[in-house]
């Protein structure tokens, strides 16, 4: 008697209500099935989950205090600390996932996928992070460090991942991409205990080169910044236009290297103007050469 007193719109929108209707508790049933069916699975991947969660904690703790315990660098400590979480965080989703029920080889087949095209673009960045952890490991130079590399000199403030960051002398910063690092050469210049200064000396071609090098190894046995028992010396380097140039070679500790290098340069100088011994400038002789008969005419 209800469907005669509705038109026939009416009786299809009814019949199709009843239809989602029922397809919706098909799919409750289902998945209240699923539910069911997964709950053991669940329960055992939420244990593993924190379980593995707790053991990278312990596992994080226990590098990080052998690396302290070793005396590491802080980069190398936190470089590690996040490259090994990162790894172990990775399986233990995989592990957990796996746990579940879904099908790990079909996610790792795209997760390697994932992973070429995302090394694809990102070549430049992932080969600063390559030879940012060559730097790292290797540890041909370390925070505190003065190095040289394509004309740049500075302190060396932070290794990172991607970027080393230098502060020069005129406290410029100055970030070097890691992979030009690693591809160029880099000079270290106190990563060694002693470093030798050299200071080039002019002296006039008509002083006696034995005396001023009397005058320069004096000051240099008197100096208490240069180390006495190496090879210091003075010697004849080249001969300019207007000068006899001398080498000095003076050696002292890396963390003394530039006040030895100022202070030496300004002593030899007040030094060698005490001895009467002339340090000479760019100067040109010029010698005009007149014919003989222009001679006995200026004579007349």
């Amino acid at each position: 008697m209800y469907y005669l007193l509705l038109d026939n719109s009416d009786i299809l929108s009814a019949e199709s209500v009843e239809e989602k209707v029922s397809i919706l508790q098909k799919w409750l049933d289902g998945a209240g099935k699923w539910a069911i069916s997964m709950l053991p699975n669940l329960v055992s991947a939420i244990v593993v989950f924190f379980i593995g969660w707790w053991g990278i904690k312990l596992v994080l703790g226990i590098l990080k205090r052998a690396l302290k315990r070793g005396k590491a660098d802080h980069t190398v400590i936190s470089f590690l600390d996040s490259l090994v979480k990162a790894t172990l965080i990775i399986i233990l989703s995989v592990t957990t996932i796996g746990i579940l029920g879904f099908d790990i080889t079909s996610i790792l087949t795209a997760l390697g996928a994932a992973a070429v095209a995302i090394g694809l673009a990102l070549k430049d960045s992932l080969s600063n992070v390559a030879s940012g952890t060559l730097i790292i490991l290797n540890k041909k130079f370390k925070t505190g460090d003065f190095i040289e590399t394509e004309g740049i000199i500075g302190e060396v403030m932070k290794i990172e991942i991607m970027y080393t960051t230098l502060r020069t002398y005129d406290y410029k910063e100055v970030l070097i991409p890691n992979s030009r690092l690693t591809s160029n050469n880099v000079i270290n210049h106190f990563s060694l205990e002693y470093r030798r200064v050299e200071i080039p000396v002019p002296i006039s071609y008509k002083e006696d080169i034995e005396k001023a090098r009397d005058v320069i190894m004096k000051l240099i046995r008197s100096s208490k910044m240069v180390i006495q028992d190496k090879n210091n010396k003075v010697n004849v380097e080249k001969f300019n236009d207007s000068s006899v140039d001398l080498i000095v070679w003076v050696w002292c500790r890396s963390e003394n290297y530039w006040q030895v290098f100022f202070n030496m340069r300004e002593n030899i100088k007040n030094s060698l103007d005490e001895n009467g011994i002339e340090i000479p400038f760019g100067q040109l002789d010029v010698h005009i050469d007149y014919p003989e008969k222009a001679l006995k005419q200026s004579a007349k």
